[in-house]
């Protein structure tokens, strides 16, 4: 008789496809850096185990699951508690639009039994909080790509970046006098960051 094990752990949601009629899976990023994928079944359904919405990408969770017995296999989730939906990031497009981007960006470099890259979750959590508050997402975008890459060790540090590594996410909006800086490098960053995403997912 296979062993089920039971998980328990909080998630940030990256991306949620519907299977079949009912059904949920869904792919969310430990406080590890590990990416998890889960059915949920029924969740489309079921108001009283997954309602209120609390679902949904870029929401802060706490998930009960019954662990894959086997690689490759879906985690099944049981439960799903809500602990942050970062409302200020639907106040306007602009906003949402980024958390989706900033989602992505991260979805597509974490990988399944990678539990070493607490960085990568502490990113996306501390990005997710600067969007409920940034004066200017482009601020905030450049920002976030110049901490990923250099996460990643894909970008050398150059002088010019210097106040936007030097600063901590949550005070993104101290850096709006670089705005100038966003609008010179901000397309050259995007290059390279779709450059880099293209190839990591090779």
């Amino acid at each position: 008789m296979e062993r089920v094990t039971q998980g328990k752990d909080r998630f940030i949601i990256l991306r949620k496809i519907k299977y079949s009629e009912a059904d949920l899976i869904l792919h969310a990023l430990s406080p590890q850096g590990e990416k998890l994928s889960f059915i949920a079944r029924g969740a489309l359904k079921s108001k009283k185990r997954f309602g209120g919405g609390v679902l949904e990408p870029s929401h802060f969770v706490a998930f009960t699951y019954k662990q894959a017995a086997e690689e490759g296999q879906l985690n099944v989730l049981q439960e799903a508690t809500l602990i942050n939906d970062f409302p200020g990031i639907r106040k306007d497009y602009d906003h949402l639009e980024l958390a989706l981007h900033v989602l992505e960006c991260v979805s597509k470099v974490s990988q399944e039994g990678d539990k070493s890259s607490e960085f990568l979750f502490n990113l996306l959590g501390h990005t997710l909080k600067a969007i409920e508050t940034a004066q200017d997402p482009l601020v905030l975008k450049m920002h976030f790509y110049l901490k990923f890459l250099l996460q990643q060790g894909v970008v050398n540090a150059e002088a010019w970046m210097a106040p936007f590594l030097k600063t901590n996410l949550a005070d993104t909006n101290q850096l709006l006098s670089h705005r100038q800086v966003v609008d010179e490098e901000l397309y050259n960053v995007e290059q390279m960051v779709r450059h880099y995403l293209e190839h990591a997912t090779l």
